[in-house]
C-alpha cells in the first residue's frame, strides 16, 4: 500500500513540476543553508581542533584580565582589554620561570612603532618581542632561513610572516634584506610558513614581525607584554604548574587574580562550549526556515486538495477509505519534502565544495548532518500534509462527484 501511495505521489509531482518545485523552494533553502552553515562550522571546530593539538602538550597560556571577563582572546582585542583589566609585567615573566615545574618561558610582547623598507611606511601587522623557543612551542616551522638564538638576543635581526613577505618584498626571497623599526635596522633572516589557522595561543604569525625581546629594549619605545607561553616539564605537570603560577602572579598584583591561564584541554572545552552556542541558534535558525517551508506546503496542499475534489470522489465511490485518501495525501506532502530536502542536500554539498575550492575554510560535512536535514524535511511534510489529508478524508464522495458538473 505505501508502494502504491509512493508512486501516486511521483505521478502527482510529475503532473505539476513547476508548482512542486514552488513548494520545495522553502524545504530546499532551508537545508542548504542549514546543511552548508553546519559543515562550515565543523570544518573551522575541526581545523581549531588540528591547531590546537598542533601545539606542545606541555603548554599554558598566561593573558590579561580575568577569565570570566575574556570573551575573545587575539592581539587585537587584548590591546584594549589589556587597559582596564590588569596587565602582565617582565617580573611577572621573571618569576614564572622561577615556578616549579617550569621548563620555558615565552614572553609575546608587542613593540610600539613604525616599520619602513624602501622609503615606504608599513602600518599593518604587528612587531613582536620575543624569545628562542617560541617555533617550537606553537610547532611553527620557517620556510627560510633560521630563527634566532640566544647568541643574538642583542642583535638586530628579524623574523616575519608570509604576509608580510609577500608585501614588502613580493616574490624576492627577503634573507638578508633590512628593515628599519624605529630608526634601527633589522635583517631579516627568516621567514615562517604559511599559517592556516591560529593556534589556541591566538598569535597570527602570517602578519607579524618578530624580533629577540632584548633587542627590542635597545630600541626605545614601549614593550606591552600581553602574552606569556609557559612550557610545562611535562603534560603531566600542567595542573600544578597552573596552580602554582596563579599564586605566584597574585601575589605580584596584590591580591587580585586578574589573568587568566589556559591549557590545551581547557581551550578545547572553551571551542566546543562556543560551537554549541552556534549550533543551538543555528537549530533555531533551522526551525523557522522549516516551519517557513512547512507553511507553503500546507497551502500548496490544501489547494490541491480543492482542485482534485472530483478524483477524491471517484476514489471513494470505488471503494477507497478515509483512512487510503489520508495516506494518499500525507505521502505526496512528504514526498514533496523529502525531494525538497535531497535536493538541498545537492545544493549544500556545491557550496562547500566551492568554498573548499576559493577560499581556506574546509566544510566538513558528515552522514549525521545530511540524515537529520533530510529527515526533518521529510518530518515537516507529513506535518504540513496532515490538515489538507484530513479535509480531503472528510469529503463527501457524492458531493465531490457534482463539484465540477
Amino acid at each position: 500500500m505505501i508502494t502504491e501511495y509512493f508512486k501516486m505521489a511521483l505521478s502527482s509531482i510529475r503532473g505539476a513540476k513547476f508548482r512542486s518545485l514552488l513548494t520545495m523552494f522553502g524545504i530546499i533553502i532551508g537545508v542548504s543553508s542549514v546543511v552548508t552553515i553546519v559543515s562550515l562550522g565543523e570544518g573551522v571546530k575541526h581545523q581549531v581542533a588540528s591547531k590546537v593539538d598542533e601545539v606542545s602538550d606541555s603548554l599554558v597560556v598566561i593573558r590579561p584580565g580575568k577569565k570570566t571577563e575574556a570573551k575573545a582572546f587575539n592581539l587585537d582585542s587584548l590591546r584594549t582589554f589589556i587597559g582596564n583589566t590588569g596587565s602582565l609585567s617582565e617580573k611577572d615573566w621573571r618569576d614564572t620561570e622561577k615556578v616549579t615545574g617550569v621548563k620555558s618561558v615565552v614572553p609575546i610582547g608587542i613593540v610600539s612603532g613604525i616599520v619602513t623598507y624602501d622609503s615606504q611606511e608599513y602600518l599593518d601587522g604587528n612587531i613582536i618581542a620575543t624569545t628562542k623557543d617560541l617555533p617550537s612551542l606553537l610547532n611553527q616551522k620557517l620556510a627560510f632561513g633560521e630563527f634566532f638564538d640566544e647568541s643574538q638576543y642583542t642583535r638586530n635581526v628579524a623574523i616575519i610572516g608570509v604576509d608580510i613577505a609577500e608585501k614588502l618584498f613580493q616574490e624576492n626571497v627577503p634573507i638578508g634584506k633590512s628593515l628599519n623599526i624605529r630608526g634601527k635596522d633589522f635583517i631579516v633572516q627568516g621567514v615562517f610558513e604559511q599559517q592556516k589557522s591560529a593556534t589556541f595561543a591566538e598569535l597570527n604569525l602570517n602578519n607579524s614581525i618578530l624580533i629577540p625581546y632584548d633587542a627590542a629594549r635597545q630600541i626605545g619605545g614601549t614593550i606591552q607584554l600581553m602574552q606569556l607561553y609557559v612550557e610545562a616539564e611535562s603534560p603531566e605537570k600542567i595542573s600544578d604548574v597552573a596552580k602554582n603560577i596563579t599564586s605566584t602572579l597574585t601575589k605580584n598584583h596584590a591580591g587580585q587574580e586578574d589573568f587568566t591561564i589556559q591549557g590545551k584541554e581547557e581551550a578545547l572545552k572553551t571551542t566546543n562550549a562556543v560551537f554549541y552556542q552556534i549550533t543551538l541558534f543555528i537549530a533555531g535558525v533551522a526551525f523557522i526556515s522549516f516551519i517557513v517551508g512547512g507553511i507553503g506546503i500546507m497551502n500548496i496542499m490544501f489547494a490541491t486538495v480543492s482542485e482534485r475534489t472530483r478524483e477524491i470522489g471517484i476514489r471513494k465511490a470505488i471503494g477507497a477509505t478515509n483512512a487510503q485518501i489520508l495516506g494518499q495525501f500525507i505521502m505526496e506532502s512528504a514526498v514533496l519534502s523529502f525531494v525538497g530536502g535531497f535536493i538541498g542536500v545537492l545544493f549544500a554539498l556545491i557550496a562547500n565544495a566551492i568554498f573548499r575550492v576559493t577560499t581556506d575554510l574546509q566544510p566538513v560535512t558528515t552522514l549525521n548532518i545530511v540524515l537529520i536535514a533530510v529527515g526533518l524535511s521529510s518530518f515537516t511534510g507529513i506535518v504540513s500534509g496532515l490538515l489538507p489529508a484530513a479535509k480531503a478524508a472528510r469529503k463527501d464522495p457524492i458531493a465531490s462527484l457534482r463539484s465540477e458538473l
